[in-house]
């Protein structure tokens, strides 16, 4: 590391630290450091006298790392002019200027930069932040209200902008949160890109940034419709690096951008959504939240796996109850419900009678569903998920033929972890041997077996497996 990064480093640590933290938090300010900058502009592999430029530069870390390659053709914007007088001053070329890319028109921002044509490269750590309370985004009705649209948050503001600001076949290269890949209300933007740009790459940084909740990825973007053999390149930071993973056609995706690990990762989800049932087209029962009041009603702490802590499994109805925090060291928390209430902090699920529950939550616990839901449902997010209605419809299910086939013994090997003691040896050998009956009425070959335990043990708590 060289005195001048030396240098710039201190000086943007510094200034960094000068900003009030309620300024940085209703702004969504979040400081890219310039290791991983470089990383993303050597990346790219830019091509010479590309214009480079990052709307939302902060103390101008990408600029500074594009710059240190040899780039000459740079451009910052922030609406910090405090910002902006740091980046003139530190990265020695350059042209920057105070202004607010995400509330301005593109004219109005290309105009202030100076700009005659737009930019080819647009790099950068956008803020991220709801749009509420303190954070606002000052622009005008038609663009505030498709932002409002589609997740009201400054980061998509940030994305939408660039869009507008790049040039034709130009690249799009943003550090956002993760969850921007599976959220609902994201979905509008994400089928845009989708439909109409090309998506190169995604990598996952996981949670990169210290005091941010959530992870976050790099999405890199090319502004003209994909071709219809283009696959995007899935990666993950890891080592220092950025890893492959798998190459995904662009066109397999409509919505949710799931990141497959490898292939054999896409292949089983391929099997698990094509080739059966799902719980939500089968059951006519109710998926949702418990509503009682009742100083007796079950919490979430109450329940463990296949029982609960202090209380004996009802004999009667047709209720399985989980908890609604779900963990993907802990997996699937449920046990039968029965005929007894459920607070908020439950996630309750009916159906036919008291063995088809029962069927279902050995189906519920077994390894390859919290697979599905860990990676299928939640993208192998580290955050805490809920066991919410929209995720647990989404589990497959055997198909007729299998569930027949299996059902007994599924449901006299819960019965079993129902009255063996709690997590005894003996009953994580029933555990396993529910698993290994789970994987003969899904159907799963050895290899793909093998491919779940090897995934699930890299996810869960080693504690449920101390055992084995």
């Amino acid at each position: 590391m060289g005195l001048a990064q030396n240098a710039y480093i201190e000086a943007s640590n510094v200034y960094e630290t000068s900003l009030e933290e309620n300024y940085k938090k209703n702004n969504g300010i979040f400081y890219t450091d310039v290791s991983l900058a470089e990383k993303m502009v050597s990346e790219l592999k830019i091509t010479e006298n590309a214009i480079i430029l990052d709307p939302c530069c902060g103390a101008g870390v990408f600029l500074y790392a594009a710059k240190k390659r040899g780039y000459d053709n740079i451009y910052g914007a922030d609406q910090d002019s405090d910002a902006i007088k740091f980046c003139t001053e530190n990265t020695h070329g350059g042209t920057f200027a105070a202004i607010d890319t995400l509330g301005k028109k593109p004219k109005d921002i290309l105009e202030k930069l100076g700009l005659q044509q737009k930019p080819n490269y647009i790099i950068g750590n956008p803020p991220y932040a709801p749009i509420a309370g303190d954070t606002k985004l000052d622009s005008d009705y038609l663009f505030t209200r498709k932002v409002a649209d589609t997740g009201n948050n400054l980061f998509i503001a940030a994305i939408m902008r660039a869009l507008e600001i790049v040039a034709d076949n130009g690249i799009i290269s943003y550090i956002i949160p993760k969850n921007f890949l599976h959220v609902s209300s994201y979905s509008n933007l994400r089928k845009e890109l989708l439909s109409d740009k090309t998506i190169i790459s995604i990598i996952d940084i996981g949670a990169y940034f210290k005091n941010v909740r959530g992870e976050q990825i790099i999405l890199t973007i090319k502004n003209c419709v994909c071709d219809e053999k283009h696959k995007i390149s899935l990666k993950k930071f890891s080592s220092n690096r950025f890893v492959n993973m798998a190459k995904i056609p662009q066109k397999f995706y409509t919505d949710e951008i799931l990141l497959f690990t490898c292939s054999e990762d896409f292949s089983t989800y391929k099997k698990l959504t094509k080739s059966y049932q799902h719980l939500g087209d089968l059951r006519n029962g109710y998926v949702g939240r418990g509503k009682s009041t009742s100083p007796d009603a079950i919490s979430g702490k109450d329940i463990r796996k296949f029982g609960y802590k202090n209380r004996e499994i009802p004999t009667e109805g047709n209720i399985i109850f989980l908890q609604n925090i779900y963990s993907a060291e802990a997996g699937v928390i449920a046990t039968f419900g029965g005929n007894l209430e459920a607070s908020q902090t439950v996630t309750i699920f009916t159906d036919g009678d008291q063995k088809m529950c029962r069927y279902i939550l050995g189906i519920l616990h077994s390894k390859l569903i919290n697979l599905f839901l860990i990676k299928y449902c939640y993208n192998h997010s580290k955050l805490t998920m809920h066991t919410d209605a929209k995720y647990l419809k989404k589990i497959p299910l055997p198909n007729n033929e299998l569930q027949t086939k299996y059902f007994d013994t599924i449901l006299s090997l819960v019965n079993d972890l129902e009255t063996i003691e709690y997590m005894s040896q003996n009953w994580f050998n029933k555990l396993e041997e529910l698993n290994q009956i789970v994987y003969k009425a899904y159907n799963i070959s050895e290899k793909e077996e093998n491919f779940i335990n090897t995934e699930i043990k890299k996810i869960q708590s080693k504690r449920w497996y101390i055992n084995e």
